[in-house]
């Protein structure tokens, strides 16, 4: 009984020692467990993260780089334009009166070239007016010609319709001076101008 005693002894220490190493298995797995549900919830969210002062705002990656349409270009003519001689086809030339501007930006400057083209013309006969239809189709800008697609402007001779063409003086001089006009004929001296818009947005 004594020996039967004394052999136990040792079971009883190494179930022991299994036991007290299982709990501090278990007490170190909990603690990592708990440290990483800490770090995780110390973690913020991509949304709930302030903005980098240094970054670029999300509203300037859309930001557009041209005209919009609607866009209103103001021109002067650089010399007469009649339907008494104006044919569908013809150009006229003509400078910015105003200058484009774009979110405080020049985009185009006063004075910068221009040019328009007649899309429809008839000269008076009888007691059927002359009439003129016009649209801008370019504009100079550093050097290079950019196409435009604006509105059109109609007119007739204001003596068959209610006045749309400025009075000219048949008394003007100069190599510009505008010659009466005959009957049923409009005629736009240099220097008269014209608003056109833009139809569609220009990109540059």
């Amino acid at each position: 009984m004594r020996r039967l005693r004394q052999a136990s002894r040792p079971t009883l220490v190494l179930i022991l020692a299994c036991l007290a190493l299982a709990g501090l298995a278990g007490c170190s797995r909990q603690s990592a467990v708990s440290q990483s549900t800490a770090t995780a919830g110390s973690a913020q969210l991509p949304f709930d993260r302030l903005s980098d002062s240094n970054g670029v705002s999300p509203t300037e990656a859309f930001a557009f780089d041209g005209l919009p349409a609607g866009t209103e270009f103001a021109i002067r003519l650089r010399s007469p334009l009649s339907s008494a001689n104006s044919r569908v086809g013809d150009s006229f030339q003509a400078v910015l009166d105003d200058s484009v501007v774009i979110a405080g930006k020049t985009v185009a400057p006063r004075g910068a070239p221009a040019t328009g083209s007649v899309v429809d013309a008839r000269s008076s006969a009888g007691h059927d007016p002359g009439y003129l239809r016009m649209t801008l189709t370019s504009i100079v800008l550093n050097g290079r010609s950019i196409p435009l697609q604006t509105s059109s402007i109609f007119t007739k001779d204001s003596s068959y319709e209610k006045p749309t063409a400025e009075p000219v003086n048949s008394l003007q001089a100069g190599k510009d001076a505008v010659p009466a006009p005959t009957p049923g004929d409009v005629r736009f001296s240099t220097g008269h101008r014209f608003t056109f818009r833009l139809i569609q947005a220009l990109h540059l």
